[in-house]
């Protein structure tokens, strides 16, 4: 064998070991994902919104929704969707500029490519969104 040939299958198996170690590496333990939208000095109020899910792959352990409006006081109710299921919380109230989070536990699973979505009721088209996917 030549010495030639000895690198090239030396540097082959190094590069498949590097490989496998790459891919336990990337291997997530807990999938959580994060979206927000909108603006916190809107001027109609609807401020910023996201949405910070927690789970491992396909079941969501618990999200929490979020709100901020630096441009006045308000009153709303906090909206979860996926796919087919909803949850609406209670009423939250914030001063002006106060940041507010509702976080809910449901450990609940999905099918692969759900879109999860959160938003205050009073501004439905302020949306912030997910996708849950293995």
């Amino acid at each position: 064998m030549t010495d030639r040939i000895r690198r090239v299958r030396f540097a082959a198996s190094a590069m498949v070991g590097c490989v496998s170690l790459l891919a336990l590496a990337t291997s997530p333990a807990a999938a959580s994902a994060e979206g927000c939208t909108g603006n916190p000095g809107s001027t109609d109020g609807s401020g910023s919104v996201c949405l910070n899910v927690k789970g491992t792959k396909l079941k969501v352990d618990k999200f929490t929704l979020d709100k901020q409006s630096n441009n006045r006081a308000w009153k709303d109710k906090p909206v979860v969707t996926a796919g087919k299921w909803k949850w609406t919380g209670a009423t939250v109230s914030a001063r002006r500029v106060e940041d507010k989070k509702v976080t809910k536990t449901i450990n609940k699973s999905f099918p692969n490519n759900t879109r999860m979505c959160g938003y205050w009721s009073k501004y439905p088209g302020t949306k912030a969104c997910i996708t849950i996917h293995k």
